[in-house]
């Protein structure tokens, strides 16, 4: 392996843990919000939303 091939590689690693990072973050605050409820509060809010255009999207009907 070149110096320039090395270089790519320490790029793509860099890039990985960087993103691995931000996932551990996102999922670490989605549980929290499970915890405490928010999740399911906010659901309860947007439950009555419009959401006709989900069952345009799978061909179903309402």
């Amino acid at each position: 392996m070149d110096f320039s091939e090395r270089m790519k590689l320490r790029g793509k690693v860099e890039e990985d843990l960087y993103f691995a990072k931000q996932d551990k973050a996102l999922i670490e605050a989605i549980h929290d919000m499970q915890t405490d409820g928010r999740i399911k509060q906010w659901h309860d809010q947007h439950s009555d939303d419009d959401t006709s255009f989900l069952s345009h999207a799978s061909g179903k009907s309402h």
